[in-house]
């Protein structure tokens, strides 16, 4: 097990992920940025706490990738398991450390922060198992899909950019479980077979 969590980079990079994470959601909660978009002429406004689930689906991706192929699939270990136990761990550590900063500050966007952490961490594991390393793409360009497209005003979004939608969002919340659900499972389905 203690080799399993150094090969994957557990208390190196997904530890220091989570930490940076949560550091940066209670620094930045309020903070916005002005960025261009195709979708409207002015006004739209992104909040820093947009890009931070980026930080938990990044690292995941690069410890999921830290493999020993030769090794693992001739072992008889079940890194299959292990894989897909660190997925779904880290993701409800990200919830959990989200929630404890939302019971903190008490700021909205914490939750929605939660929320579009769950659904990019499920889409990259998604595409991981589709497309491998690359996967890791997959979330980076739907939060820029978000950013240039997804606004159908000033102040409302297309109901498709569910990242971008208010924390109550009904449809928004199921996306986000259905992602993540289909990440997991995608993962246990490809782990011994990934390069």
């Amino acid at each position: 097990m203690t080799w399993w969590l150094r090969v994957r980079l557990v208390p190196t990079v997904l530890m220091s992920a989570l930490a940076g994470y949560t550091l940066l959601l209670l620094t930045v909660r309020d903070g916005t940025v002005i960025l261009p978009a195709i979708s409207v002429n002015a006004g739209n406004t992104v909040p820093l706490a947009f890009f931070l689930p980026l930080l938990v689906a990044g690292p995941l991706a690069h410890c999921l990738d830290s493999r020993q192929p030769h090794a693992e699939l001739t072992g008889i270990r079940r890194t299959a398991w292990r894989d897909t136990v660190l997925a779904a761990a880290s993701t409800a550590a990200a919830l959990a450390l989200t929630g404890l900063v939302h019971a903190v500050t008490s700021a909205d966007v914490t939750l929605q922060t939660g929320r579009n952490t769950l659904f990019l961490t499920g889409l990259m594991l998604t595409a991981r198992a589709v497309l491998g390393r690359a996967g890791i793409v997959v979330p980076l360009g739907w939060v820029f899909a978000v950013i240039l497209l997804g606004r159908r005003t000033s102040s409302t979004f297309h109901s498709w950019a569910v990242t971008a939608l208010p924390p109550g969002t009904g449809h928004a919340t199921a996306a986000a479980a259905l992602s993540v659900t289909a990440g997991v499972a995608a993962t246990f389905i490809t782990a011994r077979k990934l390069p």
